[in-house]
């Protein structure tokens, strides 16, 4: 029976050591994971930071443009295209780096401005602009110019 309860306590004492040692690592693991979170959390503030910043400037710019507008004898000359506004200059022109060729495949109704309307079986000019969302192109059919999106789109050689 002596031996049969050292045995018990042997094992006993290796599993408290287990346990002990489990319980160190969730400890350190809820500490890595408050650390990722709060980077999280900072990366999140200054994303929004920046897009309050971009919205303000777009708020003023809308203000102007539609004061300009409104006022007797005068256009909204000063005021950018919508479109080309959207995207950084020099990235519409047909030598811009990075322009191909592109068969429409579906019809697509433009939801705004800065997109373009497309006819199925078309062929447009195509671009990639940095820092845009990956399924989009900026489409150039003649002199119109706009965003597109990359599924409705055959690229071609």
């Amino acid at each position: 029976a002596e031996h049969d309860l050292r045995v018990a306590q042997t094992e006993f004492d290796r599993q408290a050591e287990v346990t002990r040692l489990l319980l160190e690592g969730i400890s350190s693991t809820h500490l890595n994971h408050l650390r990722c979170l709060q980077e999280f959390a900072e990366a999140q503030a200054t994303y929004y930071a920046q897009c309050h910043h971009y919205m303000q400037d777009l708020q003023r710019e809308l203000n102007r443009c539609a004061n300009s507008a409104g006022a007797p004898h005068s256009s909204a000359a000063g005021c950018p295209d919508p479109v080309l506004s959207a995207f950084p200059s020099g990235r519409l022109s047909p030598g811009a780096s990075g322009s191909r060729k592109a068969k429409v495949l579906y019809d697509y109704d433009a939801h705004d401005a800065s997109e373009l309307s497309l006819l199925a079986d078309e062929v447009i000019t195509v671009y990639t602009v940095p820092g845009m969302d990956p399924d989009w192109l900026v489409g150039e059919r003649g002199n119109q110019k706009g965003k597109v999106p990359v599924t409705y789109l055959e690229l071609l050689s």
